[in-house]
Protein backbone atom coordinates (compact mmCIF):
# COMPACT_ATOMS: atom_id res chain seq x y z
CA UNK A 1 0.00 0.00 0.00
CA UNK A 2 1.36 3.37 -0.96
CA UNK A 3 1.36 6.10 1.65
CA UNK A 4 2.01 9.85 1.58
CA UNK A 5 5.74 9.36 2.16
CA UNK A 6 6.05 7.19 -0.93
CA UNK A 7 4.02 9.60 -3.09
CA UNK A 8 6.35 12.43 -2.06
CA UNK A 9 9.14 10.59 -3.87
CA UNK A 10 7.27 10.50 -7.19
CA UNK A 11 8.39 13.06 -9.75
CA UNK A 12 5.38 13.73 -11.97
CA UNK A 13 6.04 14.77 -15.54
CA UNK A 14 3.89 15.86 -18.43
CA UNK A 15 3.78 18.20 -21.36
CA UNK A 16 0.98 19.86 -23.22
CA UNK A 17 0.44 21.29 -26.69
CA UNK A 18 -0.48 24.93 -27.13
CA UNK A 19 -1.30 26.98 -30.22
CA UNK A 20 0.46 30.33 -30.24
CA UNK A 21 -0.68 32.82 -32.85
CA UNK A 22 -3.13 32.49 -35.67
CA UNK A 23 -1.06 30.37 -38.07
CA UNK A 24 -1.55 27.11 -36.17
CA UNK A 25 1.94 27.47 -34.74
CA UNK A 26 1.80 24.60 -32.27
CA UNK A 27 4.37 24.19 -29.57
CA UNK A 28 4.83 21.76 -26.73
CA UNK A 29 5.41 23.12 -23.28
CA UNK A 30 6.97 21.00 -20.60
CA UNK A 31 7.50 21.91 -16.96
CA UNK A 32 10.97 21.30 -15.58
CA UNK A 33 10.75 19.12 -12.43
CA UNK A 34 10.79 20.98 -9.11
CA UNK A 35 9.32 20.56 -5.65
CA UNK A 36 7.49 23.29 -3.78
CA UNK A 37 8.57 26.01 -6.20
CA UNK A 38 8.04 27.44 -9.62
CA UNK A 39 10.12 25.98 -12.36
CA UNK A 40 11.21 26.81 -15.85
CA UNK A 41 8.93 25.99 -18.77
CA UNK A 42 10.62 24.32 -21.71
CA UNK A 43 9.11 25.23 -25.07
CA UNK A 44 9.66 22.97 -28.07
CA UNK A 45 8.46 23.63 -31.58
CA UNK A 46 7.78 20.78 -33.96
CA UNK A 47 7.10 17.12 -33.44
CA UNK A 48 8.23 15.55 -30.20
CA UNK A 49 9.96 12.28 -31.06
CA UNK A 50 11.51 9.83 -28.65
CA UNK A 51 15.00 11.08 -29.53
CA UNK A 52 14.02 14.75 -29.08
CA UNK A 53 12.43 13.83 -25.75
CA UNK A 54 15.72 12.30 -24.59
CA UNK A 55 17.91 15.11 -25.97
CA UNK A 56 15.82 18.11 -24.91
CA UNK A 57 13.90 16.93 -21.83
CA UNK A 58 15.31 13.84 -20.14
CA UNK A 59 19.07 14.38 -20.44
CA UNK A 60 19.27 18.12 -19.58
CA UNK A 61 16.38 18.43 -17.11
CA UNK A 62 15.04 15.16 -15.69
CA UNK A 63 18.26 13.27 -15.06
CA UNK A 64 19.98 16.03 -13.03
CA UNK A 65 16.83 16.40 -10.94
CA UNK A 66 16.48 12.64 -10.34
CA UNK A 67 20.18 12.31 -9.51
CA UNK A 68 19.63 14.81 -6.71
CA UNK A 69 16.75 12.80 -5.22
CA UNK A 70 17.87 9.37 -4.05
CA UNK A 71 14.97 6.95 -4.13
CA UNK A 72 12.86 9.10 -6.47
CA UNK A 73 10.42 7.48 -8.89
CA UNK A 74 9.83 9.14 -12.27
CA UNK A 75 6.28 9.19 -13.65
CA UNK A 76 5.36 9.86 -17.25
CA UNK A 77 2.27 8.98 -19.23
CA UNK A 78 2.08 6.66 -22.22
CA UNK A 79 2.65 9.27 -24.92
CA UNK A 80 4.53 7.83 -27.89
CA UNK A 81 7.77 9.74 -27.23
CA UNK A 82 7.75 8.52 -23.61
CA UNK A 83 7.28 4.89 -24.65
CA UNK A 84 9.76 5.03 -27.53
CA UNK A 85 12.57 2.51 -27.21
CA UNK A 86 15.23 5.27 -27.11
CA UNK A 87 13.47 6.92 -24.15
CA UNK A 88 12.90 3.63 -22.32
CA UNK A 89 16.53 2.62 -22.82
CA UNK A 90 17.69 6.00 -21.56
CA UNK A 91 15.61 5.67 -18.38
CA UNK A 92 16.59 2.06 -17.62
CA UNK A 93 18.85 3.14 -14.72
CA UNK A 94 16.06 5.06 -13.00
CA UNK A 95 13.02 3.91 -11.06
CA UNK A 96 9.91 4.63 -13.13
CA UNK A 97 6.26 4.31 -12.23
CA UNK A 98 4.34 1.89 -14.44
CA UNK A 99 1.44 3.61 -16.14
CA UNK A 100 -1.21 1.31 -17.63
CA UNK A 101 -2.45 1.99 -21.15
CA UNK A 102 -5.58 4.14 -21.34
CA UNK A 103 -5.32 4.98 -17.66
CA UNK A 104 -6.76 8.25 -16.39
CA UNK A 105 -4.38 11.16 -16.03
CA UNK A 106 -3.66 11.25 -12.34
CA UNK A 107 -0.69 13.55 -12.62
CA UNK A 108 -1.24 16.85 -10.80
CA UNK A 109 0.52 18.61 -13.67
CA UNK A 110 -2.49 17.87 -15.90
CA UNK A 111 -4.60 20.24 -13.80
CA UNK A 112 -2.03 23.01 -14.20
CA UNK A 113 -2.09 22.67 -18.00
CA UNK A 114 -5.89 22.67 -17.99
CA UNK A 115 -6.08 25.88 -15.97
CA UNK A 116 -3.44 27.56 -18.11
CA UNK A 117 -5.28 26.70 -21.34
CA UNK A 118 -8.54 28.06 -19.92
CA UNK A 119 -6.87 31.40 -19.22
CA UNK A 120 -5.30 31.76 -22.66
CA UNK A 121 -7.23 33.76 -25.28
Amino acid sequence: MWNVTYWHKVVFSDESRFVWGTDDNRVRVWRRPAYDSRSTLIVMRGTLTGQRYVDHILRPHVVPFLNGLPGATFQQDNARPHKARVAQDFLRHFQTLSWPARSPDLSPVEHVWDQLKRQMP
